[in-house]
Formats: structure tokens, C-alpha cells, sequence
């Protein structure tokens, strides 16, 4: 059994929506500069433990952080957690997972950053699921409900869709691995199954990795496909689509996937 709660409420049992904050700038028009409030993508050091010891930390936007702890331990192939509590910017989760080592920090920008060793996973993608909705209307769906990123320019998105392009989950964060994470922990703990995902920035391989430790058999990408990310999908039998919103897209793997044949 799945539990969820969480510590981080207002008096009247609202949790709060955190994640921008408003800092001091100057804005540049040609060579004037005036003085403004601006608001920026929050981004802070989540810990995420079990029992009193520290499982890993994170930097990430600090938003549906019970989706980030149940996606990190499944796509990062470290285990499942049954139970997770948001007290802060700390989540203590229950379940058998396995820790990363003391050393790592995963920044925004580093997913697959460790002390440890960075394996291949070494699944093949099983699913019979297949998209035929235009591309580039799935992406623009995505961009037009990137909520944060509208008010800061500051964070990535993923999102799932159905085999019709309806957007079911989205979930936005300063880290792209954060944001995928999220989805599938959101996945997991609503009891979705994953057929495509799509990311607001390019594809490298520590996204591939998760998508394939979870059998996620399509990945579509605002961006490009890095070389290490076509290899693991090729070994993996996913289909990547880089540069999805432009009139002549990229595939990597089964066309069939995402071109209707028939």
C-alpha cells in the first residue's frame, strides 16, 4: 500500500505553491538599466532520507517533491519507496531502496553525476504502445501548461500523454532529469502506465537510462539526441524523437511507433 502525507502546510491545511522567489534586478534597454523585482525559478537542496540517515540530495525546485522521491529511486534503479512525508525541503520516504553514495550531489544540470559507477541499464523496452497525434501539437500542449516557466524562464518540463495527445501529467522543475523523475513518480503512485514522455530540452543519456529502467518505450524531445543517449535506445529498442516540434523531427528507433501505416 502507497501512502502519501505531508508536514508543509498552511494553517487552514492549504499547501503552499512554492516555487518562485522575487529577487532584485536591473533590466537592461540599451545601455539604461532600471531597478525591478523579477521573479525566479526557486531552486534549494532537497534531502531525501530514510529513517535519520540520507538517502541522496538534490538541487531542485522544491514542487511535488513526494512525485521527485518516488521517481528518483525507480528510474535511477535504486529501489522502490512505499511511503513518502514533505517536512521542507526534507522527504523521508519508507521501502527498500539503495543509497547513493555519501559524495553525490545531483545538481540541476547533472543526472547521472556519482562517486559510483555509471552502468548501462540493461532492459528492452516491452510495449505494444503506439502515438499517431501530431507532434508538434503534443509539444505546444506541453509548453502552453509550463506554468512556472512562463512566469520565470527558468525551468524544464516533462510531461505524459495518452496514445490521443491528451496531456495527463506535467510536472516542471530547474533540474530536466528532476522533471522526469517527477512524472514517474507521479505515474507510479497514480498507477500509469507510461507509453511517451516528453521534455522541454534535449535528450541525453541519464533521461534514456530512466525511461529505460522503466519501460518507457517513446521519449520526445524539444531538442536534440545526444550520441549516448542514440546508442542506449538503439541497445534498448525505444524510439526517440529529437527536435519534435519543428516541421522535420528526428527518429531514433521504430518508426512505427509514432507513424500511423496502416
Amino acid at each position: 500500500m502507497i501512502s502519501i502525507s505531508t508536514s508543509r502546510q498552511l494553517s487552514n491545511g492549504v499547501r503552499p505553491r512554492i516555487c518562485m522567489v522575487k529577487r532584485p534586478i536591473h533590466r537592461l534597454t540599451g545601455n539604461h538599466a532600471k531597478p525591478e523585482i523579477d521573479e525566479l525559478a526557486e531552486e534549494v537542496v532537497i534531502s531525501i532520507l530514510k529513517g535519520s540517515e540520507v538517502q541522496v540530495r538534490l538541487l531542485a525546485t522544491p514542487k511535488d517533491l513526494e512525485d521527485l522521491a518516488f521517481g528518483h529511486f525507480i528510474s535511477e534503479g535504486r529501489g522502490s519507496i512505499n511511503s513518502a512525508t514533505v517536512d521542507g525541503y526534507n522527504v523521508s520516504v519508507s521501502g527498500i531502496i539503495e543509497k547513493r553514495p555519501s559524495e553525490d550531489l545531483l545538481t540541476a544540470a547533472c543526472g547521472a553525476c556519482t562517486s559510483g559507477d555509471i552502468i548501462d541499464p540493461t532492459g528492452i523496452i516491452d510495449s505494444n504502445f503506439k502515438f499517431h497525434h501530431n507532434l508538434k501539437d503534443t509539444m505546444n500542449e506541453m509548453k502552453k501548461n509550463q506554468q512556472i516557466f512562463h512566469k520565470t524562464g527558468g525551468t524544464h518540463a516533462a510531461a505524459i500523454f495518452d496514445k490521443n495527445g491528451k496531456l495527463i501529467v506535467i510536472r516542471e522543475d530547474v533540474g530536466r532529469h528532476n522533471t522526469v523523475d517527477k512524472v514517474i513518480g507521479a505515474a507510479k503512485r497514480q498507477s500509469l502506465d507510461i507509453g511517451v514522455i516528453a521534455v522541454s530540452g534535449r535528450v541525453g543519456w541519464e533521461i534514456v537510462a530512466k525511461c529505460v529502467r522503466t519501460n518507457v518505450p517513446i521519449i520526445l524531445a524539444v531538442g536534440a539526441i545526444s550520441s549516448s543517449a542514440e546508442i542506449l535506445a538503439r541497445k534498448s529498442g525505444m524510439t526517440l524523437v529529437g527536435f519534435a516540434a519543428s516541421p522535420n523531427p528526428s527518429v531514433i528507433g521504430e518508426l512505427n511507433r509514432i507513424i500511423d501505416k496502416e
